[in-house]
């Protein structure tokens, strides 16, 4: 593992300049035969000098290696890391402190401690052990590097250097999920039936015909069949590419504004961003493409253009190792009310299937409905469908507050 670079702490008596001031000290009280003070003097200058070595050579031929273990996780889960240092030198090393990240990450609570403390590294030995933290919320970090302070046995001098990852580390904590009734999504298109397992039939394949059994389509009876030998049959077609569902993110939807006037004349500033209220949509579009996933069905994320971001559309095939790049983004995902623009999404909205707004209420921002006006919408609380879309409520959706 790369060391980076060194800094450390020390005390008066064991710094450069203490250890030259006591040394002129000693010599002057020597010299004016002050024979108590000299011994004195010359047992504090000692000290110094033997801290000061011994700190400046604390950390010299240790290795601090990280290993992760599990740092895909959902709220409530632990993040692991297996961590081993080792003490290449024929000295030992008394204490030595082992610091995970330089500041706290988002998603981890407040009093978790991110020190960990070993005693005593013999010539030649390695110590390992397990990190585990719980994370609380969602969240994005990168560990690229490990601090690592150790010094000498007095507490006078220590050194701290920086040990770069060979392979950095990235932790992802997911949103919170729950349990969710996706059929109300699903209905709404007749080829993402969950019968269907997210394909559609296409008429054109046509595979064979077998007799009707409880749960098949009427549209595929065969009335041929029925009229000329009094049965009911069905047409059985071949299952084609599997639909898609989209989930487009209105974030300016969770935000309020208000006039402000001033010498330019009349501009919109931000009032509120309604946080908590953004995290529960969060949490339900994870949860929706976990349960859509599962049933076979391909979703797609559309996050906004904001701060700086380019529209960014994630895309997912239906298979469960997509899953992981849709929750990532919703994972990191940081806003602070900032204005945003769907420029662009009319056009590359064609092959998206069936396109869902996430907002805070029925009336999604008119950046995003300049853009996809006839998008069907989930909505936070119950609405009517007075704006021509078929709402669906939070409620509809979420069974319970148990996470799946």
């Amino acid at each position: 593992m790369k060391q980076d670079g060194n800094s450390g702490s020390r005390s008066y008596f064991s710094s450069l300049a203490g250890i030259l001031i006591l040394t002129v000290l000693s010599i002057l009280s020597a010299y004016f035969r002050f024979i108590n003070l000299t011994v004195f003097l010359l047992a504090v200058l000692a000290i110094g000098i033997l801290s000061f070595i011994w700190g400046k050579l604390s950390l010299r031929s240790v290795e601090v290696d990280v290993h992760s273990i599990s740092c895909n996780v959902f709220p409530d889960e632990n993040i692991q890391f297996r961590l081993e240092a080792s003490n290449g030198k024929v000295l030992p090393v008394l204490w030595i402190d082992i610091r995970y990240f330089d500041e706290k990450p988002n998603f981890l609570a407040d009093d978790v401690e991110l020190t960990r403390h070993v005693t005593w590294l013999l010539p030649k030995q390695s110590a390992s052990w397990t990190a585990e933290f719980r994370a609380h919320s969602r969240g994005v970090s990168v560990m690229q590097s490990v601090m690592a302070t150790s010094g000498d046995g007095f507490g006078l001098c220590s050194e701290t250097r920086e040990y770069a990852l060979s392979e950095p580390a990235m932790i992802v904590v997911y949103p919170r999920v729950f349990a969710v009734d996706t059929d109300p999504l699903i209905r709404m298109n007749s080829g993402l039936l969950a019968s269907d397992q997210g394909c559609m039939e296409d008429n054109t394949f046509f595979k064979g015909i077998h007799d009707y059994h409880y749960g098949d389509s009427t549209r595929n009876i065969n009335w041929r069949v029925l009229a000329a030998q009094g049965k009911l049959a069905v047409n059985e077609y071949q299952p084609v590419v599997p639909r898609l569902v989209t989930f487009v993110l209105d974030l300016m939807s969770f935000t309020s504004w208000r006039e402000e006037v001033n010498n330019a004349g009349v501009s919109m500033v931000l009032d509120h961003v309604f946080t908590q209220e953004l995290e529960d949509m969060i949490s339900l579009t994870a949860s929706c493409i976990l349960s859509l996933t599962r049933k076979k069905v391909c979703c797609t994320l559309v996050l906004p253009a904001f701060g700086g971001k380019d529209l960014h559309i994630v895309e997912g095939n239906g298979r469960e190792e997509q899953v992981p790049l849709l929750l990532t983004e919703l994972a990191g995902l940081e806003y602070n009310g900032e204005e945003c623009f769907f420029q662009g999404l009319a056009r590359a909205s064609f092959g998206m299937g069936q396109i869902h707004l996430v907002c805070k209420d029925d009336n999604p921002s008119k950046q995003l409905d300049c853009e996809v006006p006839g998008a069907s919408a989930i909505v936070r609380t119950a609405a009517s469908d007075g704006n021509g879309r078929r709402i669906i409520a939070l409620d509809r959706l979420r069974r319970s507050h148990e996470g799946s």
